[in-house]
Order: C-alpha cells, then sequence, then structure tokens
C-alpha cells in the first residue's frame, strides 16, 4: 500500500510537470504566432510607400528648382523601401524556420506525455521492476533534452526576429524624418506647397501604421523569449531531477 501510495504521489507529480510544460508551450507558441501576424501587412506598406516616393518625386519634378530638395529626399526614400523588402524577405524565412520548430515542440511533447503516462503507470503498479521505471524515465531525458535544443533554436528565431523588428524601427526613424523635412520644404514651395503637404502627411500615416507594428511584434517577441526561457529552465531542472535519481539509485 505504501508503495502504491508513492505512485500516485509520483504521478501527480508527473500531471503537474506536464501541465506547467504544456502551457508555457502553448503560451510560446502563440506569442510566436503573435509577432508574425503583426508584421502580416509589411510587404503592403513597403509597397504604398514605395508608390508614395514615385508620386512625390513626380511632383518634385513637376516643381523644378523649388522641387530639387523633394526628389533627393523621395530618392532617399525608395532605399528604405529597398531595406524593408529586404527585412520582408528575411521575415519570411524566419517564419518558416519558427514554425517547423514549433511542429517540433509540439511533436516533442505529445511524445513527453506518452513516456509520461508510462513512468506514471510503473510507478503506480507495484508488481513494476525498478528498471522498468528506469527505462521510461531515461525515455522521457531523451526526449526532454531534445526539446531543451528545439527550444534553444527557436529562441536564437525569435531574437533574430527582435533584430529585424530593430531593423524596421530604424526605417520608421528615418522615414519620419524625410516626413518632417518634406513638411518643410512644402512650405516655402508655393503653389506646390499643398502637394508636399500630402505626401508629407501621408508618409507619417504610413509611418504610424509601422510604429505600431513594431509595437505589438516587439511585446510578442518579449514575451516568447521569456515563455521559452521559463520552458527551457523546466526542462533542464526535470533533467537534472532525473539525473539525480539515476546517481542515487532511487
Amino acid at each position: 500500500m505504501a508503495q502504491l501510495s508513492a505512485g500516485v504521489r509520483r504521478a501527480r507529480r508527473e500531471a503537474q510537470r506536464s501541465v506547467r510544460i504544456q502551457g508555457r508551450a502553448s503560451g510560446l507558441l502563440g506569442d510566436c504566432r503573435r509577432a508574425f501576424h503583426a508584421f502580416g501587412e509589411l510587404d503592403e506598406l513597403a509597397e504604398n510607400l514605395r508608390i508614395l516616393s514615385l508620386n512625390a518625386e513626380l511632383a518634385a519634378g513637376r516643381a523644378g528648382e523649388m522641387g530639387r530638395a523633394v526628389r533627393a529626399l523621395t530618392q532617399y526614400t525608395r532605399e528604405l523601401v529597398n531595406r524593408l523588402a529586404q527585412i520582408q524577405g528575411e521575415m519570411f524565412g524566419l517564419r518558416v524556420k519558427t514554425y517547423a520548430l514549433s511542429s517540433d515542440v509540439l511533436r516533442e511533447l505529445l511524445q513527453l506525455h506518452l513516456f509520461e503516462r508510462a513512468a506514471d503507470l510503473v510507478a503506480a503498479n507495484s508488481a513494476s521492476s525498478k528498471s522498468a521505471g528506469i527505462v521510461a524515465d531515461r525515455a522521457f531525458a531523451q526526449v526532454m533534452r531534445r526539446m531543451v535544443d528545439t527550444l534553444d533554436s527557436l529562441a536564437d528565431s525569435v531574437e533574430a526576429v527582435a533584430r529585424r523588428a530593430q531593423a524596421i524601427e530604424e526605417v520608421v526613424s528615418q522615414s519620419d524624418s524625410i516626413a518632417t523635412n518634406i513638411a518643410i520644404e512644402a512650405s516655402s514651395a508655393g503653389v506646390h506647397e499643398k502637394e508636399f503637404r500630402t505626401v508629407s502627411d501621408t508618409m507619417r500615416r504610413y509611418v504610424d501604421d509601422l510604429r505600431q507594428m513594431i509595437d505589438e511584434a516587439s511585446d510578442a517577441v518579449r514575451r516568447a523569449l521569456e515563455k521559452g526561457d521559463s520552458l527551457r529552465r523546466i526542462g533542464l531542472e526535470n533533467l537534472h531531477e532525473l539525473q539525480a535519481k539515476r546517481i542515487l539509485g532511487e
């Protein structure tokens, strides 16, 4: 009876461990999806900026000498648009990689659950041998090691997303400066003032959209990194616990 009671206590501990891992993993993957979803309209915004820069350059051409500075600013805007296109391509590759790693985490979670069930059955069965429990624990530990490695790779991908978000933020800052300078030029453009001011106001609107995109993505990335680190610590704690059990011969 005492052995059976110990087995039941172990099963409860294992179930709590499984719930902790599953909850944090679900939150982690949800935050990863949220980060990529935030950047879902990046290509559309980049295209809008490109079209705006072309229209602004045509307007600058019509303004002649009064549009020379605006023309230079719009050419610089296209360089920023090219940078956004590059980031968008990098983000696509990161999304594919991150979703693949997420699938690995889900598969490893399922395997952990199955090995946990096996270990629980062994622990709760008074007729089970001690060696059977060790085999179940070792199988669980192997999957846990793989999941810790997967989480390391996933953290690398999320950090890469954070770096891309920072690069977009730099583009936003430069675009905001361009919009300000165009507004300044508009004030002395005579009959072309309204046209240049429209360009400036439109660019600021796109800048605001990009800034909101960055805020949403950065929050998701921060939460994903926190959950990934917490989940990795849980995995390492379990591995250390299983290693200690084998050393102590429990």
